[in-house]
């Protein structure tokens, strides 16, 4: 699957003017979004490894071996994704963002939730380096996301040759204007208490924590210390090979580019900033 992108940077005063617009256009109640990125380094070549492997039994093999495709003489970083958007435990939220909280706990979810630590939710992410400035007038790169449905999560991670890195956690709204997914957010990270806590004394962490350590969101910090978020505009092609489809979804996004002149600049992506490849 291949990802189109543009980006915007807004500073934190102007999010619910952005956000009213954003959902103004697609005519829709803005999702709040909240995710759990947990990053994985490789230990070695992923295309080492063979034979089954922790929770592969709930994964689908091809989309595993595509992965392993493209990583074949590159080693990338891969994301573990965890949905915590129903979640009531509590996010360090902004002063002017009171009505997301209640008694300084997030509202309570829905009767049957998914809640973190769950096996279930989580999700393999791979994003490849964007091509080459200038070839598009968008950001573009090769993107996957397989739902593992059952087994040991990190042994899964083990054996396909992948140790934890970092993590950080997604926070914002996200609203779909015809093909165009929207996300207003901003990125938070744990703070260097919390983060001392996990640590072995080698810097390693116990895998058993990796997955219980969101008994509390209070120490989460954003990452962008003056407070600015971030607004992304996708369009997902499943096919990037067929240049009829990317085509279209090009000049969807130029089109909305063209739509919020004057409100945000949308500008392509650092390419630089967006290499996932292991340095």
């Amino acid at each position: 699957m291949h990802e189109l992108l543009l980006f915007a940077q807004v500073p934190s005063a102007r999010h619910d003017q952005i956000l009213n617009i954003i959902a103004g256009i697609a005519g829709m109640s803005p999702k709040k979004i909240i995710e759990r990125h947990v990053i994985f380094r490789p230990n070695r070549a992923p295309s080492s490894k063979s034979g089954p492997i922790g929770a592969s039994q709930g994964v689908q093999n091809q989309q595993i071996q595509a992965i392993q495709g493209q990583l074949k003489g590159e080693l990338f970083y891969l994301q573990l994704v965890n949905d915590l958007s129903e979640l009531p435990n509590r996010i360090q939220d902004d002063p002017q963002h009171q009505s997301d909280l209640e008694d300084g706990s997030l509202k309570r979810p829905v009767a049957g939730a998914k809640r973190d630590g769950d096996p279930n939710s989580w999700s393999l992410c791979f994003f490849d380096i964007p091509e080459v400035a200038g070839r598009r007038p968008v950001t573009s790169r090769m993107m996957s996301r397989i739902e593992i449905l059952e087994g040991d999560t990190m042994g899964f991670m083990n054996g396909l040759g992948y140790r934890y890195s970092s993590e950080y956690m997604l926070y914002g709204h996200r609203v779909i204007h015809n093909n165009i997914i929207l996300l207003l957010y901003r990125l938070l990270r744990r703070s260097e208490r919390d983060t001392a806590n996990l640590s072995k004394p080698a810097g390693g962490i116990e895998d058993e924590n990796i997955f219980k350590a969101l008994s509390d969101h209070s120490s989460w910090v954003p990452l962008d210390q003056s407070g600015s978020y971030i607004l992304q505009a996708s369009v997902r092609v499943q096919d990037g090979s067929v240049p009829e489809s990317m085509s279209v979804g090009i000049t969807e996004l130029l089109a909305f580019k063209e739509m919020m002149k004057g409100v945000v600049d949308l500008e392509v992506g650092d390419r630089l900033a967006m290499d996932t490849r292991l340095k």
